[in-house]
C-alpha cells in the first residue's frame, strides 16, 4: 500500500524559528517586491525572512518532520527501527513502512492493519492511499 500525506512539511511547527536570507533577482518583481515593497527591506541585495512553519527545500525542514511524525505515531505504537534509518514497525501489528518525502510505502499483513497506521495517521495529516 502507498499512503500520501498532503502538506507534510507545511504542516509542521519546528522547534524554533529558523531564519534565512533570499536574493532579491530571485523574487518576481510585481508580485512581491512593488506589493511588499521590499526594495527598501534589502541589504547587501538579500531580504532576510523569519520562517514560522515548514517549508520545502531546507534540511531542517526534514527533520522537523521526522520529530513530529516521531512524537505522533509512538503515541499508536509505531518507531523508527533502531539500526535501520528510515524503516518504521509497530510493536505488535505486523506491518513496517518506510517515508520518502511525503509517500509512505507500506508492507503489512491483513487489511486491518493497514486500516490500522491509516487511522493514526489520520488524526494528524489529510492522506489519500493506494
Amino acid at each position: 500500500m502507498t499512503v500520501d500525506t498532503k502538506h507534510f512539511y507545511l504542516n509542521t511547527l519546528p522547534d524554533r524559528y529558523e531564519y534565512m536570507c533570499i536574493p532579491l533577482v530571485l523574487i518576481p518583481k510585481m508580485h512581491m517586491i512593488d506589493k511588499y515593497n521590499l526594495e527598501q527591506k534589502t541589504k547587501g541585495g538579500f531580504v532576510c525572512c523569519e520562517i514560522q512553519r515548514g517549508i520545502y527545500g531546507p534540511p531542517q525542514s526534514g527533520i522537523f518532520a521526522n520529530k513530529l511524525l516521531n512524537k505522533r505515531l509512538a503515541k499508536h505504537g509505531y518507531f523508527e527501527v533502531k539500526h535501520t534509518s528510515g524503516i518504521w514497525r509497530h510493536i505488535w501489528c505486523p506491518i513496517q513502512f518506510t517515508l520518502v518525502v511525503d509517500d509512505f510505502g507500506v508492507k503489512h499483513v491483513g487489511k486491518q492493519h493497514a486500516e490500522h497506521l491509516c487511522k493514526a495517521l489520520k488524526q494528524d495529516y489529510t492522506i489519500a492511499t493506494d
